[in-house]
């Protein structure tokens, strides 16, 4: 009680302000889930994209609070894996099983239990992130994968395959960008993420309708993303067989 008490009555009301700005999520989870189950494909996004606004800013408002210090209990990492799941993974393969085309039923049900499954090795791995704070292994971001699908409506059979790869990519060490943790690069790091964002914000309201420019932009935020991904790889490979 004494350890507790070393902090003040604002610092505590912060300190769960700010758990309850990460719990927020569930609400926007189920709005998007609702908005699913009556077949409002923007409005599934919506509500997943203010969800990944929140994401985006609990990490920094949980370290100002000082949360694991002032709250030491209540376990915001396991709270934000929570609400990560159902916005980062479950909804999205949900979305996947009913309007992306891979295979029509009964395989929607089927690459859905894939990707929640094999989210679980993400979720759980006590190692998921490097020491330079890299996500090792894919960060079962199937929002952006779903969404990326649906956009770009491809075939059943290339679908599958992304599918696939991204579920054995669950498995593999390989180093994915977390472009608000990364130091290296930051702010090219940031601009890069948040111009995919706006332009799949846009493609979504736009019903895919944009011009070329814009999709030569979410085109190269996404592969500065990937590039800087596989670069820390391949150089952490190198410099680990030095």
């Amino acid at each position: 009680m004494a350890a507790r008490n070393r902090y003040s009555l604002s610092q505590h009301v912060y300190a769960w302000l700010v758990h309850a700005f990460t719990m927020s999520g569930v609400l926007w989870a189920l709005l998007a889930l609702a908005a699913l189950n009556q077949g409002d494909i923007k409005g599934v996004w919506l509500w997943l994209g203010v969800a990944l606004i929140v994401d985006g800013l609990d990490g920094t408002l949980a370290r100002h609070a000082r949360v694991k210090e002032v709250v030491p209990w209540f376990d915001g990492v396991v709270l934000d894996l929570v609400v990560d799941y159902l916005t980062w993974t479950f909804i999205p393969a949900a979305f996947i099983a009913l309007y992306v085309n891979v295979g029509g039923e009964p395989w929607g049900f089927v690459w859905a239990a894939i990707i929640c499954l094999s989210s679980m090795f993400c979720f759980c791995n006590t190692g998921m992130k490097s020491a330079d704070n890299y996500f090792v292994g894919f960060p079962a971001a199937w929002n952006i994968v779903a969404v990326s699908l649906w956009l770009l409506q491809t075939p059943a059979w290339a679908n599958v395959t992304v599918i696939l790869i991204c579920a054995v990519l669950s498995f593999i060490p390989w180093k994915y960008l977390h472009p608000f943790r990364v130091k290296e690069l930051m702010p090219f790091n940031i601009i890069s993420v948040t111009l995919w964002i706006a332009v799949t914000g846009w493609a979504v309201a736009a019903d895919r309708e944009l011009p070329l420019w814009a999709y030569l932009v979410w085109w190269g935020s996404a592969a500065w993303v990937i590039g800087v991904s596989a670069i820390r790889t391949v150089r952490g490979r190198i410099l680990a067989s030095d």
